[in-house]
């Protein structure tokens, strides 16, 4: 089916959530129905040394039963809170998974029966699996079983991996707005045809060094929380919450229970400060703007708003001065905020809160704002919901969220479900735009170039000034000193230095980048500012931890620093999936321009190289790779090809289709099905055939045996010739988020010129060759795979 067939509408089916309150949506709703807090003194951790010794923790007896989970044991804590969650709201939507074999026939008569190639999973964390490192305490001793636990996408593949699911996996890590982020991913994952249904959420655990970073930054409150009342600062939580997406034909058709129509979503950032909310609310002014826009929802009919209300001075007011901003300063549309029941769940929050709020909205009341008592300054002229649920069905409610690193997203969700009452559906729905590459920067050992890679690597390995370990010496202070700061880690330099460079190589004018849309992937973030700030806390002790490096523990920072140097306000995301972070970006930036919700994407991946990046290596058995290890960014902007055109933008190549699936095992026949499943798709999307398929770029682990089980597979996908395969990785050396942007730019700069350039121009068996299709294909270290068809332009 191609791309321009589908149109889908969303439904959410099924619900399950885990928090201070409870362990399913009803407990959780009769405890808030009671005005009751779990918001009660920790017992986890010592915190006497801290300013506040308070948090909203599970019920030892719900944790007691995660962690004697022997399905689960071998997972961080994160991890095993999301296959919690994921599975009740699995069964509460009455879906049954059915593995995927290529050539088996499912029983359609079943129609709760679901391919395991047609479900996925999006999972949104803010801190990963930093249990895992906890547990050591110290970073000079890290053992691999912990170690291997603790990267962002472990938690969203290891979730994955339970549940049985081949369809699309990824993790979103914006901090606080991540779960809503990755319901909003996961909606357009149908939407697109990727997937039939989603589980979609967020997990974060309870962490003592995140404690200790809240507490130096004095945002905690010693009593329980009263957002936008009277008491400043919030309580932190832990907890996760998932809820099942699905197509809404489909849904109605197996008579399942709808609890809601997810109508759109819209994302931002303040492009303000690392910390602290732009201090008039335009941030979430910007998201709000767009998820009604997507959602076709005329503001007027929003009756109800779940804020993000977090208690501190900074947000609360900035967050009602963006609402009035779009709803007018006399709003009277009833807002409240969650959090003070359950704490502020990180990761988990907006998940936590959304799943809450759908289960409250279908017994007829909405949360209320627990501990309200007065309104605080900024937040006198609006309509507060208190302590007690209010009795309310609203036919449609808004749901926000906000993060660390400026990172803001909007859910628009019809809850009043009338069967009778068409919703009418976005006009962006009904536009599908082809997707132009007009724009190519890296940086790496050969330090910042632009228009194209191949030539770049090709200098890189006639000489460079990269280390032994991989490290490279690019100075974003010597390359544009104005986007430098004082302390700035490596990989946010590299990341806007390959930015700048993509920008300038695609003609973008200062004006016109408050609106491009910014998506970047990494996998690991600066793990050198991770490790100097946890050293702070296992070395010195939680009340001395570092203020400075503490913003940086979550890995969206880098994204929210290039954003908040360059001024990139518009629609902006940070994910993970551990090896094909730039090529999934591309995904993702791709749809939005198919569909007219931009007009033109910055796409990033980045890397950085340290002492705890190397032990990520090794626990994750990435020292068998044959190809060095690297550092570095890259970054492609993709435009609307039409208006590239009109505006007489130089194009390099199109995007023409993307494959996604989960499962792809090096060595196994399943790992065979999932990753030729992926280059399928791609090519269908694309509407070729392999045998159009000029050249392949293959971004390749280099693990035992594994490159050559991939190119074996590719090869078995040609029927008449079959075309080259190349991996730039033994030239260009290996970064895990940073390799597959490389080869997806190469493919770009190759489609272009039409022939072999830079470091492959001597291959033999190129010279003859005009390419025009070329494939890209990354798998990740756990068996991710994406696959993208680049063209040239006709």
């Amino acid at each position: 089916m191609t791309y321009a067939q589908q149109d889908h509408r969303i439904a959410v089916t099924g619900l399950g959530v885990l928090c201070a309150l409870g362990n399913n949506p009803e407990s959780v709703f009769a405890r808030m129905m009671k005005a009751e807090t779990g918001v009660k003194g920790l017992t986890r951790f010592a915190a006497d040394n801290l300013q506040c010794s308070i948090a909203g923790q599970l019920e030892q007896e719900q944790l007691d039963a995660i962690v004697n989970d022997d399905a689960t044991a071998s997972m961080d804590l994160c991890a095993r809170y999301a296959v919690t969650a994921a599975r009740q709201a699995l069964q509460d939507s009455g879906l049954a998974v059915r593995r995927f074999q290529q050539g088996g026939i499912m029983d359609v008569s079943d129609r709760a029966a679901i391919g395991s190639d047609r479900i996925g999973l999006a999972l949104g964390t803010c801190n990963g699996g930093i249990l895992s490192l906890e547990k050591q305490w110290d970073l000079t001793q890290l053992d691999d079983a912990n170690t291997a636990n603790y990267p962002f996408y472990q938690q969203g593949d290891d979730a994955a991996q339970a549940l049985g699911l081949n369809g699309p996996v990824v993790t979103i890590n914006t901090a606080c707005a991540a779960s809503g982020n990755a319901i909003g991913y996961a909606s357009d994952m149908i939407r697109w045809g990727y997937a039939d249904a989603m589980l979609a959420g967020g997990s974060d655990p309870l962490s003592h060094s995140v404690y200790a970073g809240f507490n130096v930054l004095r945002a905690l409150n010693p009593l329980p929380s009263s957002p936008f009342g009277s008491r400043y600062g919030l309580n932190l939580g832990e907890g996760a919450a998932f809820v099942v997406l699905e197509r809404l034909d489909k849904a109605l058709l197996r008579g399942a229970r709808i609890y809601g129509e997810l109508c759109g979503y819209g994302l931002s950032n303040d492009a303000h400060h690392e910390t602290a909310p732009h201090p008039e609310g335009a941030g979430i002014e910007r998201a709000v703007a767009m998820a009604l826009n997507r959602s076709a929802v005329p503001r007027e009919r929003i009756d109800y708003i779940n804020a993000h209300g977090t208690g501190t001075m900074a947000n609360d007011a900035a967050e009602i001065s963006g609402l009035k901003k779009i709803f007018g300063a006399e709003t009277t549309i009833p807002i409240s905020s969650s959090k003070a029941y359950f704490g502020h769940n990180l990761g988990a929050a907006a998940a936590v809160e959304l799943v809450t709020a759908l289960y409250a909205v279908k017994q007829g009341f909405v949360p209320g704002t627990l501990h309200y008592d007065a309104p605080r300054e900024g937040c006198s002229d609006a309509n507060i919901i208190g302590a007690e649920l209010r009795r309310l069905s609203p036919q449609y409610m808004l749901s926000n969220n906000a993060a660390f690193g400026g990172h803001n997203v909007s859910l628009v969700l019809r809850t009043a479900w009338l069967k009778d009452i068409d919703r009418p559906p976005s006009s962006s729905w009904k536009r599908r735009s082809r997707v132009a590459i007009t724009g190519i920067g890296a940086v790496g050992s050969w330090g910042a170039g632009q228009g194209g890679v191949l030539h770049l690597i090709g200098e890189s390995a006639a000489g460079t000034d990269e280390g032994a370990d991989g490290q490279i010496s690019f100075s974003l202070k010597e390359y544009d000193k104005s986007k430098y700061e004082r302390r700035m880690n490596k990989i946010a330099q590299f990341t806007i230095g390959a930015v700048l460079a993509a920008i300038e190589n695609a003609g973008l004018e200062q004006s016109e980048l408050a609106d491009t849309g910014f998506i970047y992937g990494t996998s690991r973030g600066s793990t050198d500012s991770i490790a100097r700030f946890l050293g702070s806390v296992f070395e010195k002790g939680p009340e001395y931890a570092s203020s400075i490096y503490f913003p940086h523990t979550v890995i969206n920072s880098i994204a929210g620093k290039t954003a908040e140097k360059l001024g990139l306000q518009g629609f902006n995301s940070s994910l993970s999936t551990g090896g094909s972070e730039g090529i999934a970006a591309a995904l993702y930036g791709a749809g939005m321009i198919r569909e007219g919700a931009l007009s033109a994407c910055l796409i990033g991946a980045g890397d950085e190289r340290s002492e705890l990046s190397d032990h990520i290596d090794r626990a994750k058995g990435l020292q068998e790779s044959r190809y060095a290890k690297t550092e570095g960014s890259a970054c492609i902007v993709l435009s609307d090809m039409d208006e590239a055109a009109a505006g007489g933008a130089r194009i390099y190549a199109e995007l023409r289709g993307f494959g996604i699936s989960h499962g792809a095992v090096r060595h196994t026949p399943d790992g065979e099905l999932q990753l030729r499943a992926a280059i399928a798709g791609a090519l269908a999307q694309a509407e070729i055939g392999m045998d159009e398929i000029d050249l392949v770029l293959l971004n390749s682990i280099g693990r035992a045996e594994e490159t050559e089980w991939e190119r074996g597979v590719i090869a078995g996908l040609a029927v008449k010739s079959k075309p080259p395969v190349i991996c730039l990785n033994d030239k260009a050396g290996y970064g895990e988020s940073f390799s597959s942007m490389l080869h997806l730019a190469a493919a770009a700069e190759l489609a272009y010129h039409g022939t072999a350039r830079g470091i492959i121009s001597g291959l033999p068996g190129l010279e003859e060759i005009h390419f025009r299709n070329v494939l890209t294909v990354s798998s990740s270290v756990n068996g991710s795979c994406i696959a993208a068809v680049v063209s040239g332009v006709r």
